[in-house]
């Protein structure tokens, strides 16, 4: 038992020596020499100290009675010669009672006179202590302390320093007095006496009072003195004392507390023996002793025992394990401690996962899935940029397919970012390829129906030439304008992730939406329902490849299906987990990017491997899907033809677009003289034109 014998060695030496020569005790040490105090038989005195350095400066205010009671003393033996034995016992015990009787939290009170023949008893020392019995009634006792030990001791801390402190620099005051003789007060006297102040006492370090309360105190001393013949210097007379009981005050051994105001015994904070894995709650009431504490699991740790119905280590018990076991902290990695949260989680009571684990499966096969819609968007690019001197090809305008490919590649790439678990870095780069895809893709739509309805609308009145160099000077501010807000977007907006929930609890990281991304969606909207606006004008424009039509069932259902699952992803996914919203994504891509595709090219490539290069001039179809008329009549349209080197305008290809004439057609031919057979004819095929 080293630890224990370590004690008892301290224990003698405090006792062998004063306390100004015993070496200065760690808090962990003192609390130590408590806890083996209280458990052996003690001698009278007052030996057992705490040699640590405390703040007692709290309890200023209650040292104060000491020091009235002191002034008192030396201004009643300086009236009376210096003499000692002019002060009675019953005065003695009066001035001490009435300092415990004070409702604070003063225990005893002393006065310890220094040994004087003229004194009744060698040594005198009246003190009064509160008592509380077994119905918590509390009374006052007085009694002769120095019937129990010898206070003169060099080991009585509260006596023993004062006797022998130098005193030259005390103030000696004099007073006038007036006394009374019947009606008329007598002249003025002088009345010199030494006076103490609050610095002139001290206060001792914590100790056992063995013999006298019994209990754990610390006492303040305040000296009373007489004066010599000469009134110039002081004679040590006694103490008088303070006792405060510590029994009854809480020591707090955890850890301190920021901004707090503290105590006299802020000195013990700190001196818990909590596991790191655990946090230090002070629990009040259990006064002057050890482990008044209890060792909770701190966040993101649990209590082992799930069941138990207390999830808390007790301090008095990991005390009393250190102090059987002969240690100096607790070495053992699993008692006394808490086991870790699982990742995410900030508080929990078993390891149940806090966070949402993605399913890798779901995850590789929507990638692999986009990796293949990828490598098809790629072949169908290589597919139109060969074939893109046929006619059929040539009058979609091969330039603004590959600009669609493009885009629809781009818009999966979309979930390539989305892959990993979201970060700040990745949700600045998710909106990117998405909506600078979106604006390739729908925007190359729009253009070439845009050319149409120009064409339709005032190619009647004037020769249109709207070629693909023109609609890409027109295209490339559009594309100017998406990427500066793009970038706008980046840099504005720096907190871009956001911690949501499951409807399980599993918490999980996703991007953030703001009104960033929902300006951008709703000027994609507009841009779509321009696109339908477009496709209503030119519904009953005459077209060998009816292109126009599946413009618009695109538009229709990017608007709608899109809408559709955006919807979903922001009022159910969310709530579902991002395996969910990964697959919704992945169906909105597949909504905007392949069925616009099939819809705009299938058509093209089915012509093209039919090889449909011409068609009844009788039967050809207009947007809206009427039949024209083969109308003879004597007068020669002027068109404006698909290729600019002057081709043969009898061969009618699948790229003529034929706008008969009606005598209430509101576009009127251009008519000139020709042979027996005319025909009326715009082609808009103009939308090559260069």
């Amino acid at each position: 038992m080293a630890r224990v014998r370590y004690l008892e060695f301290l224990l003698i030496i405090m006792e062998l020596y004063p306390p100004v020569h015993t070496v200065q005790m760690t808090a962990r040490e003192a609390l130590e020499y408590v806890a083996y105090v209280e458990t052996h038989d003690c001698n009278g005195g007052t030996g057992n100290s705490l040699q640590l350095q405390f703040d007692p400066t709290t309890w200023n205010s209650y040292a104060l009675a000491a020091v009235r009671t002191a002034n008192f003393l030396s201004k009643m033996i300086t009236y009376n010669n210096n003499n000692v034995s002019s002060l009675s016992e019953q005065v003695l015990y009066s001035l001490v009672t009435n300092n415990v009787h004070l409702k604070s939290v003063i225990f005893g009170s002393a006065i310890a006179l220094e040994p004087d023949p003229s004194l009744p008893y060698p040594l005198m020392c009246p003190y009064a202590y509160k008592e509380t019995d077994n119905s918590s009634s509390v009374s006052v006792h007085a009694k002769d302390l120095s019937v129990s030990y010898n206070y003169t001791d060099p080991q009585t801390e509260w006596y023993h320093t004062l006797r022998f402190q130098n005193y030259t620099h005390l103030s000696i005051v004099t007073d006038q007095i007036q006394l009374r003789t019947g009606n008329s007060l007598d002249p003025a006297s002088d009345v010199t006496q030494p006076v103490a102040f609050l610095e002139d006492g001290r206060w001792t370090n914590p100790y056992y009072d063995c013999g006298g309360g019994d209990i754990w105190m610390v006492t303040y001393s305040s000296p009373f003195f007489g004066l010599s013949p000469d009134h110039k210097s002081v004679i040590f007379r006694g103490v008088a004392t303070i006792d405060i009981e510590l029994t009854n005050i809480d020591v707090n051994q955890c850890d301190p507390d920021l901004g707090s105001s503290g105590g006299a015994l802020d000195v013990f904070r700190g001196t818990h023996s909590c596991q790191p894995t655990t946090v230090c709650v002070f629990t009040p009431g259990k006064g002057f002793t050890r482990g008044a504490y209890l060792c909770e699991c701190a966040p993101g740790y649990f209590f082992p025992d799930t069941h138990a119905s207390n999830k808390y280590y007790n301090g008095s018990e990991i005390e009393e394990y250190i102090t059987r076991n002969n240690l100096t902290y607790i070495t053992s990695y699993n008692r006394y401690r808490c086991n870790q949260c699982a990742p995410g989680c900030v508080t929990c009571t078993t390891a149940a996962p806090c966070l949402f684990t993605r399913n890798l499966y779901i995850k590789a096969v929507v990638l692999v899935l986009t990796i293949i819609t990828i490598v098809v968007i790629f072949i169908v690019s290589v597919v139109i940029f060969h074939l893109r001197e046929s006619k059929i090809i040539k009058s979609g305008s091969p330039i603004f397919l590959l600009l669609m490919c493009a885009g629809s590649a781009l818009m999966c790439l979309q979930l390539f970012v989305m892959f990993p678990d979201a970060d700040d870095r990745l949700c600045m780069v998710m909106p990117w390829p998405y909506h600078l895809g979106f604006v390739l893709l729908y925007g190359s739509l729009l253009l070439k129906t845009w050319r149409i309805s120009v064409i339709f609308r005032q190619g009647q009145i004037k020769r249109i030439q709207l070629p693909d160099k023109t609609l890409i000077r027109r295209f490339v501010p559009i594309m100017a304008i998406t990427v500066a807000y793009l970038v706008a977007w980046s840099s504005a907006y720096r907190n871009t992730t956001q911690t949501r929930e499951t409807n399980d609890g599993l918490k999980f990281t996703m991007c953030t939406e703001n009104w960033w991304s929902y300006s951008a969606y709703g000027i994609e909207v507009l841009m779509l329902l321009f696109g339908v606006y477009l496709c209503f004008t030119v519904r009953k424009a005459p077209a060998s490849f009816n292109e126009s039509k599946h413009i618009t069932w695109s538009i229709y259902n990017a608007i709608i299906l899109s809408t559709f699952i955006l919807i979903i992803v922001q009022f159910v996914a969310e709530t579902s987990g991002p395996d969910l919203m990964y697959i919704l994504y992945f169906l909105n891509c597949q909504v905007v990017v392949t069925i616009t595709m099939v819809l705009i090219l299938a058509p093209k490539f089915y012509a093209v491997h039919m090889k449909l290069e011409v068609r009844r001039r009788d039967s050809l179809p207009t947007i809206s899907g009427m039949m024209t008329q083969h109308i003879k009549r004597p007068c020669r349209s002027v068109g404006v033809q698909t290729t600019p080197t002057g081709e043969d305008n009898d061969i009618i290809s699948n790229n003529a677009t034929w706008l008969p004439f009606r005598k209430r057609s509101k576009v009127r031919p251009i008519e000139a003289p020709s042979s027996n057979k005319y025909e009326t004819t715009m082609t808009i095929d103009s939308i090559k034109s260069t």
